[in-house]
């Protein structure tokens, strides 16, 4: 994973990012949350300095209550009245990505997703994805299509699946060095159509986020128009 940035925070309404946050000045309760593991006050601190906003860090629980995923809420990031999701444990979790020459690369990830005023969806598909993550071992990686996760929320979206991203609305947490052994990179859900899930899969990732870029699509908008 890179830090390229091929989609332009500017294609969302308002189009800037607010100043970061001083992690330090978190309330105790958001900077040291006692379920996080040892890293996770850092994943924390990076992610709020990049994304800005008003931050708040909650428990998700699935219907067993077997995996629990804690997930930061940024209001008002990437610009007022929207909401930037992040989880920030699944980086505890290896993920094993498949090399060229037959070997895996442990590279470990957290998500984030951008909704629009006035909806919390995104922030539940968002929680659905982690989920996929602890109970069934999907891979996350720049390219990786979740299928229908979107219409599990919105069977009226035009966009059912979810790619992941480089973060192009935090650039700077396209890597981070948390310490001397280990590096979290985060990736954004861009929900996609079902045309360019197969343009993808003829593809590849680079050519449809060049695709989605020069079409100056609303990377939030789960009701737009197809770009293939």
């Amino acid at each position: 994973m890179t830090n390229d940035d091929h989609m332009d925070a500017a294609r969302l309404p308002g189009g800037f990012v607010p100043g970061p946050i001083d992690p330090e000045e978190l309330p105790a309760d958001v900077a040291v949350p006692e379920t996080l593991p040892p890293t996770g006050p850092a994943v924390v601190g990076a992610a709020v300095g990049s994304i800005g906003g008003t931050p708040n860090v909650e428990g998700m629980v699935d219907a067993a209550g077997d995996n629990r995923v804690d997930v930061l809420t940024c209001a008002d990031a990437p610009a007022p009245g929207w909401t930037t999701w992040s989880t920030v444990t699944l980086h505890a979790r290896p993920n094993e990505l498949p090399m060229a020459d037959g070997t895996k690369l442990d590279v470990r990830v957290e998500l984030m997703a951008v909704g629009m005023p006035g909806s919390d969806v995104m922030g539940k598909i968002l929680g659905s994805c982690a989920f996929a993550v602890l109970q069934d071992g999907w891979m996350m990686a720049p390219g990786v299509v979740y299928g229908d996760v979107v219409s599990l929320y919105d069977d009226k979206a035009t966009t059912p699946h979810i790619m992941w991203s480089h973060p192009f609305t935090a650039g700077d947490l396209g890597a981070v060095e948390i310490d001397d052994d280990l590096k979290v990179h985060w990736l954004m859900a861009v929900p996609i159509t079902e045309a360019e899930r197969t343009f993808l899969e003829q593809n590849d990732y680079e050519a449809l986020a060049q695709l989605l870029d020069s079409h100056q699509v609303n990377y939030t908008d789960m009701h737009r128009e197809s770009v293939v």
